[in-house]
């Protein structure tokens, strides 16, 4: 019998045993990845309380489109969590990774767009407002800019996002075509939809009259706090 000295032995042994153990391993990892479960946020403010937008739009917006797409967050992650990645065809990754992205940026936007709308108008103040003034030259061309980029997207698609550049330390108004057109590198401070159901229950298709009207009613309390914390960044 050949003389094989302990040490390598019970090496050989050990790599024998891992490679053994790698599609339980696997199989396990599988099984028990953690599932994220988000919950929808409350509305910070009373809908019938707010001007120009009125309380059933701003409900069937929060109930069937927001809280809707937690709710498919929640089921791709449950899904996902379930799927075995080692065999997996590519397309059903695609898919289900696309959707989890689509739905993931939907849920963050919209309490963006919800958190920025208040029951009275108020104006940014503070380092926000010092900020928009050296980016923007004043609150006015700001808002001229955010209102034309808004009807940029009159044709029902797409969002409006004022962002903090953490790279280049300054704020833009980005304009989205798509919900997996997010900004990189970068913190959204405000966010207005400009997909039809925020504004076809009150305006039609007259996109420039909500426009008008989510400007005016927004709440820049959130926006003011999401830059502090971007700035400690």
């Amino acid at each position: 019998m050949t003389n094989i000295p302990r040490r390598s032995l019970a090496a050989g042994v050990g790599l024998l045993l891992g490679a053994m153990a790698v599609p339980a391993r696997s199989q396990q990892l599988a099984i028990s990845a953690t599932t994220l479960r988000l919950t929808p946020k409350p509305l910070t403010f009373n809908p019938d309380k707010v001007k120009g937008l009125s309380a059933d739009l701003l409900r069937h917006h929060y109930d069937e489109i927001y809280v809707s797409a937690v709710k498919r967050v929640n089921a791709l992650n449950e899904e996902l969590s379930k799927l075995d990645f080692n065999e997996a065809p590519p397309e059903v990754v695609a898919k289900l990774k696309s959707e989890e992205l689509a739905s993931y940026n939907t849920t963050i936007l919209h309490e963006l767009y919800f958190d920025g709308i208040g029951e009275a108008p108020t104006q940014p103040s503070g380092l926000l407002a010092q900020a928009m003034s050296r980016d923007f030259s004043s609150l006015d061309r700001w808002k001229a800019e955010f209102m034309a980029t808004g009807r940029s997207l009159s044709d029902g698609d797409g969002w409006v996002i004022l962002s903090h550049s953490a790279r280049d330390k300054r704020l833009y108004n980005h304009r989205t075509a798509s919900v997996s057109e997010v900004p990189a590198g970068s913190t959204p401070l405000l966010a207005m939809d400009m997909h039809r159901h925020a504004y076809e229950k009150d305006h039609g298709s007259d996109a420039v009259k909500y426009i008008e009207a989510f400007v005016q009613a927004i709440k820049w309390t959130n926006a003011e706090r999401l830059y502090r914390e971007a700035m400690r960044l």
